[in-house]
């Protein structure tokens, strides 16, 4: 599966792009910018075909694109799951990391890495499939793996400070979804859950409202995700709470130029906090 780039990406110039390749359940995307010429930006999605194995589709895809191996400035792979859980900086040892995930998951990946979340002086301890992991090490060169909620949870920190209620983000994915909480700059909740209906999109949202004490008439709700399956949520929602809205990308963002609009937003964190 060839996939066109931008004539303006080269391997004369590829050093000095930043690619970004988002790994998740189904498919991957990528992206590359210049960080001094914002008109260079670019973002492509492929879908793999789901009766092969995630990493045999993978392989497959790195084999047809011959871009993917050239020297880039800095290589980010972003792997989005829901095995993740924060660990308290005073507590983290890296060799433990496997056994922070077992008190969470009955099934932690063999390969377990850490984000560092500096305001939060909390590490995102998180697994992800030793295949994946070892082929993209092999086949980038020094690529530096993401969790996707670590930029998304360090963008909208920031964002909390500025308000003086507090804050439920939602992102949307395809059969999973985010919340995190927050109250001016503090983190009250963060989880991610596996969904199938958007009942229990709804039943997630409502119950992590209630259980962090949220005000039903002054505290905001913001959404991201999918515009047709977020909107329906929404409208939902407003039966119960007074401000729900669409989380608005940041305005940093549009400095890359492009389409930013069709961009995930745990991608466009990770952008932004580079910018």
């Amino acid at each position: 599966m060839a996939i066109s780039i931008p004539d303006t990406l080269t391997t004369d110039n590829s050093e000095k792009y930043i690619l970004s390749i988002r790994l998740c359940p189904g498919g991957l995307s990528f992206s590359g910018y210049i960080p001094s010429d914002g008109g260079r930006f670019f973002y492509r999605e492929v879908e793999f075909d789901r009766s092969n194995s995630y990493v045999s589709s993978l392989k497959d895809f790195f084999f047809e694109n011959d871009f993917l191996s050239w020297v880039y400035k800095r290589i980010h792979v972003i792997y989005v799951s829901s095995q993740y859980t924060l660990v308290p900086k005073a507590f983290f040892q890296e060799k433990d990391r496997r056994e922070y995930l077992s008190f969470n998951f009955s099934a932690p990946e063999e390969t377990c890495l850490n984000n560092t979340l500096k305001t939060e002086n909390a590490e995102v301890v998180f697994g992800l499939d030793k295949e994946v992991y070892e082929f993209c090490s092999r086949s980038l060169l020094n690529p530096d793996f993401t969790h996707h909620i670590t930029s998304f949870l360090s963008l909208w920190e920031k964002r909390s400070r500025m308000n003086p209620s507090r804050q439920m983000c939602v992102f949307l994915h395809d059969k999973m979804m985010d919340i995190a909480c927050y109250s001016q700059g503090s983190l009250l909740f963060v989880n991610s859950f596996e969904t199938d209906t958007e009942d229990e999109i709804l039943y997630y949202i409502l119950s992590a409202w209630r259980g962090t004490d949220m005000d039903q008439v002054a505290d905001m709700l913001y959404i991201a995700g999918n515009p047709v399956l977020r909107n329906r949520i929404m409208e939902a929602l407003k039966t119960y709470l007074q401000h729900v809205s669409v989380m608005e990308i940041p305005s940093e963002a549009y400095l890359l130029g492009g389409d930013i609009g069709q961009v995930p937003m745990d991608l466009i964190s990770l952008l932004i906090c580079e910018l």
